[in-house]
């Protein structure tokens, strides 16, 4: 008896230790699936054009936006001021790498888009790469439009740079926006 007693001792020790550690990898789990111990960063909140840290804009250009994120999607709701008027913005970037279709807004009659959005290697990053077509008198007319959003470590701080190509224009831009508190 004294030896089972031992044994029984011994797979009871065994059997807590394992049952802690089906805890603590439960819980690892669940916290990542919501998102809590999560290393992408938060790009949700309220964001305004930092003017003096922007480059190649339009002459008169300005822009907020509110941004929300769950999981691998991303929406934006914001507005553009130029010298010709108001543009109101709404966005929608699913960061899974698939090419999906998309309305560009403002476009002429006709314009369709195809959008594929991914996180960068570095896990802090994402890309947003659209090509727009548009049909006009001479043909069909692509535009390619790749912006690389990037938030600083603080947070505070989100960087999204514009490279744009099409038979009429070709360009990179820069939009630093500071959070709203």
């Amino acid at each position: 008896m004294g030896r089972s007693a031992v044994v029984d001792t011994e797979d009871t020790g065994t059997t807590e230790t394992l049952m802690k550690s089906r805890i603590e990898i439960f819980i690892i789990f669940v916290f990542s699936s919501v998102g809590l111990c999560s290393d992408k960063p938060d790009y949700r909140g309220t964001w305004v054009l930092d003017k003096e840290r922007s480059f190649s804009n339009p002459s008169g250009f300005d822009q907020q936006m509110s941004i929300t994120q769950k999981g691998e999607v991303v929406k934006l709701e914001g507005k553009q001021t130029t010298a010709k008027g108001e543009t109101v913005i709404s966005e929608s970037y699913t960061l899974d790498a698939k090419e999906v279709d998309f309305t560009p807004t403002p476009a002429a009659p006709g314009t369709k888009g195809k959008r594929k959005s991914f996180w960068l290697a570095d896990g802090r990053s994402f890309v947003v790469n659209d090509t727009i077509t548009t049909e006009s008198a001479s043909g069909q007319v692509t535009q390619q439009v790749i912006r690389k959003w990037r938030l600083s470590s603080d947070g505070a701080t989100l960087t999204i740079d514009y490279h744009f190509d099409s038979p009429r224009v070709q360009g990179e831009s820069k939009r630093v926006f500071v959070r709203k508190r």
